[in-house]
């Protein structure tokens, strides 16, 4: 007998596989967006030390319709950015940890950056895979992507990547013994936060961060809020053109993936010839697998890197292949879980 149509529409509509993950991705810039929305209304700051708010409060407070307070603050609570008791909204720990200004581990910064920077350039992604040029700024008129940046934007990633650095920073020394080396040198280490977690894990470690001139200047100033100006030093200068002496181990961290292959084989043969016999190389990094399918924020961040640099995210058969390349032996991959980081790759200097 011949199924019927209701039958044969079951048995088609069974060997489909579900559309739901195709509307969580089609949707996914609604989730941030909200997260984002809220922040530049300083909401989590407003809720910090369990202050809970209704939605008439919230309303009132910010000079909204009570219409929009209440989805703002149901979607935030869907989130798990918001939870709610009694009526009133009040920060999850993640949003009190995270996003409340002043908070040591403020990530706020970061959502700023890609809500004020990223989110446009991301909108210009197939015109990057078309070009294979950045989007978020003109490499034609540039000679780099924050040459002639709006200082509060300046200001704004360097207090984002501090935030990222510095959570990512405390994964990392768990996860990598540093506490038989005397001397870290810190290649491009921006605001400090890496020097400034790990001498805190390792009381004998002494530290220099080094990197162009204006951005070391910055790391001082974030080092001595630390009171750490006794065990951390700033040096100025371009790590394509030298690196300082005197460090037993070299730190590499979300540096690598900015640049091109031939500049990074450069560098890395540059702290070889830096760094003395039984010195290593610490290469910190969002990692692409060996097979090249995923997992997904290494292969996301990649695509970052194509709108706003010249690199991409590296795979450890690279990076090791590389270290080898430069006289590194005894190479190892070391895997950990943090924001801007998944695993470092080791080199010793034999």
């Amino acid at each position: 007998m011949e199924p019927t149509i209701r039958e044969r529409r079951t048995a088609n509509a069974a060997e489909l596989p579900t559309a739901v993950p195709l509307m969580a991705l089609s949707t996914g810039f609604w989730a941030f967006k909200t997260l984002a929305a809220a922040h530049e209304l300083d909401l989590f700051s407003r809720l910090a030390g369990g202050a809970g708010i209704t939605v008439a409060g919230l309303a009132e407070a910010l000079g909204l319709n009570p219409r929009p307070a209440e989805m703002l603050l149901t979607g935030c609570a869907a989130l798990g950015l918001l939870e709610k008791t009694d009526g009133r909204y009040r920060n999850t720990p993640l949003s009190e940890a995270y996003l409340v200004r002043g908070k040591p581990y403020y990530f706020g910064g970061f959502v700023q950056m890609a809500d004020k920077r990223l989110y446009e350039g991301w909108g210009k992604l197939a015109e990057a895979l078309r070009t294979n040029r950045p989007t978020t700024w003109d490499p034609a008129v540039q000679s780099s992507a924050f040459e002639g940046e709006d200082p509060t934007m300046l200001a704004l990633f360097w207090e984002a990547m501090h935030s990222l650095s510095m959570m990512t920073a405390r994964k990392l020394g768990e996860a990598v013994d540093l506490g038989h080396f005397r001397r870290l040198l810190d290649i491009g280490g921006g605001s400090g936060a890496y020097d400034i977690e790990l001498c805190k894990q390792h009381g004998a470690l002494r530290a220099t961060v080094f990197d162009l001139p204006h951005v070391a200047a910055i790391a001082a100033g974030k080092i001595a809020e630390a009171g750490l100006t006794d065990r951390i030093e700033t040096a100025g200068g371009s790590f394509f053109e030298q690196l300082p002496g005197d460090h037993d181990v070299h730190l590499l961290s979300m540096i690598l993936h900015d640049w091109d292959e031939a500049k990074n084989h450069a560098l890395l043969r540059r702290s070889f010839e830096a760094l003395p016999s039984g010195g290593a190389v610490v290469i910190s990094e969002l990692l692409v697998n060996d097979e090249k399918t995923g997992p997904a924020p290494a292969a996301l961040m990649s695509l970052n890197m194509l709108i706003e640099t010249e690199g991409r995210n590296y795979t450890p058969a690279e990076y090791s292949a590389w270290l080898k390349e430069a006289g590194f032996r005894n190479i190892e991959t070391v895997w950990f879980e943090a924001p801007a980081a998944n695993g470092a790759v080791i080199g010793r200097k034999p």
